[in-house]
């Protein structure tokens, strides 16, 4: 049974374990508008408190973009009302960080299904997920460069912490649009399928970590991100805690008895 919620710039929709979270303004190519952030933000805490979400994947609608980014004639004030102060950019650019850590505080699975176009603040949503999927027609910019701005909603944190300082710099630097197959070889995404099977080929991966153990899988991509930012030792801590919660679990148990009798398991996060 499928859950819908209704939202002004984003489609949500909950079914069997999986929370698709689409972008929803294709003809301005789903720019990061106020509207979107603040949906965006609001279906992300209901899918993390939700506890029949495992899995949540981001996509835009349309086939031209997963996301432009932000509108270029908001930033650059070219409104019919008075022109934007340096204290209201960085308000708009606050809102929009928010969104970008909501997306990484979701404790469960965040996949990206990259439909199109994920150019600047579009990019960094699409790293700002755990993995990322990506259409044969996607393409990606870390596109501030060329417009004279700095990367301000986190393309300077997550993008070298994916594919390597130098690469992210390369990018950072030139603003270089780059397709899909180079996005793969360089570890920017981990897939590229036929653009007409993205959706599909997502669902599929996302069905089978919905089938995984919730409660080792979400520490385990809690210890990874701490491990990130923590020495080795600190890690080994964080990891010991993890294991000995797991090891007292239902799905440890669970997945005993099923490995035992030859069957799959059947975990239910306790």
């Amino acid at each position: 049974m499928a859950d819908d919620a209704q939202y002004e710039a984003i489609r949500y929709v909950v079914d069997d374990g999986v929370a698709t979270l689409t972008f929803d303004e294709p003809e301005k190519r789903n720019p990061m508008s106020a509207a979107m952030q603040a949906d965006t933000i609001e279906a992300l805490g209901s899918a993390h408190l939700d506890p029949g979400v495992r899995v949540v994947i981001i996509t835009g609608s349309g086939e031209q973009a997963f996301s432009a980014g932000g509108d270029v004639r908001q930033l650059g004030g070219g409104g019919s009302g008075p022109a934007p102060t340096p204290l209201d950019r960085r308000k708009w650019l606050r809102q929009t960080q928010k969104m970008i850590l909501a997306i990484r505080a979701c404790e469960k699975p965040v996949l990206a299904a990259v439909n199109g176009i994920a150019a600047g603040g579009g990019l960094d949503i699409a790293l700002a997920c755990d993995i990322r999927f990506a259409s044969d027609r996607a393409r990606f910019s870390e596109i501030f460069a060329r417009i004279g701005l700095f990367p301000g909603t986190g393309g300077t944190y997550l993008l070298p912490r994916t594919i390597g300082v130098a690469k992210a710099l390369e990018l950072i630097w030139t603003g270089d649009m780059i397709d899909a197959a180079e996005a793969l070889q360089i570890g920017l995404v981990s897939r590229v399928v036929a653009h007409d099977q993205l959706l599909s080929e997502t669902m599929t991966f996302a069905r089978r970590l919905c089938d995984g153990p919730p409660m080792a899988i979400t520490l385990a991509k809690a210890a990874v991100y701490r491990g990130l930012d923590l020495g080795f030792e600190a890690a080994l801590d964080y990891a010991a805690t993890a294991e000995g919660m797991t090891l007292t679990s239902q799905d440890h148990a669970e997945g005993i008895r099923a490995f035992r009798e030859k069957r799959s398991p059947r975990f239910e996060g306790r």
